[in-house]
């Protein structure tokens, strides 16, 4: 039985953790891995958009994928974002993934040039479906790769087979909904909900967990968010969601949202504030404000 048969729950896109000279910090990285594995999380995924995931070359993804699934030590599955800007660059990414130990792969379309048909987005997962044995989740997160990945494209590559799930990342409720309804015929189909603010929601509509964020800062928070949700708790979700979203404030909090998710780690002990350049550096006054959300949210 793999380890992901029927896995649902909470899965942190994890932060990487630099030194001042801006290197993969093996230190940090391990310190946020066990962070979140401690408040019982149940999936990690390195190498995504809150990894800063493109601004690394190839040595160094497959390095903090290493450090990550060493120190996760088989507790829990791992995920790896292959993604690229073209589909024999993330061909390679997934070679190295699956040879580094990951035992998932989370695969967006490629950046810059976007689709220019569904017929694109088969033939990209499909190639990479053949280049790996491990299972392909599809990232949809149309605002960065500017291709928007439909309901109808979607239930055919899972029919193949060539996709174990999906993170959706459009902020697009409605769409959401709609893959939910037609993916409930597939249960084997695993769909996360990629937004804090939509994740109660998602998981109440039939989502099976969140790829959220905001849970390498409150892990514990959304494993409870998740779990109040999955046995329809909805006065005790809608509480739930409240604090999440409070807390999520963070991101808009900075002079951009992953500097300002850092920054908070930082604040927490978990890592310095280093940023890939060109992400900005948070000034003082945001450093405040994040500061302020932290404590009023008793963090």
């Amino acid at each position: 039985m793999s380890k992901l048969d029927n896995l649902s729950g909470i899965i942190p896109p994890l932060i990487t953790p630099l030194t001042e000279d801006r290197e993969i910090d093996e230190a940090g990285l391990r310190k946020v891995t066990r962070h979140v594995l401690d408040a019982g999380v149940h999936g990690v995924f390195v190498m995504g958009s809150s990894g800063e995931f493109p601004f690394f070359d190839r040595d160094d993804r497959r390095r903090a994928i290493e450090i990550v699934v060493d120190e996760v030590a088989g507790k829990v599955p791992v995920f790896a974002g292959i993604s690229d800007s073209g589909t024999e660059l993330a061909a390679g990414n997934a070679r190295d993934a699956e040879s580094a130990g990951a035992d998932a792969l989370v695969l967006t379309m490629p950046y810059y040039f976007p689709a220019f048909s569904d017929q694109d987005i088969l033939v990209h997962y499909r190639y990479v479906a053949q280049v790996t044995g491990l299972p392909l989740v599809m990232y949809n997160i149309p605002r960065t790769v500017k291709t928007m990945i439909g309901v109808d494209v979607t239930a055919q590559l899972a029919e193949e087979g060539v996709v174990w799930g999906i993170k959706d990342s459009s902020t697009d409720f409605i769409h959401f909904q709609k893959l939910v309804l037609r993916m409930s015929a597939m249960p084997s189909f695993r769909i996360f909900q990629g937004s804090e603010f939509q994740a109660a929601a998602g998981i109440l509509m039939g989502a099976h967990g969140g790829v959220l964020g905001i849970a390498n800062i409150v892990p514990g928070l959304c494993v409870q968010l998740y779990e109040a949700a999955v046995r329809g708790d909805v006065e005790k979700s809608r509480e739930l969601q409240r604090r999440v979203t409070a807390v999520a404030h963070i991101f808009y909090a900075g002079e951009a949202p992953l500097p300002s998710l850092k920054t908070a780690a930082s604040i927490l002990g978990l890592c310095a504030p280093t940023m890939m350049l060109p992400m900005p550096t948070i000034s003082e006054a945001a450093r405040d404000r994040i500061r302020k959300i932290l404590e009023e949210n008793g963090l």
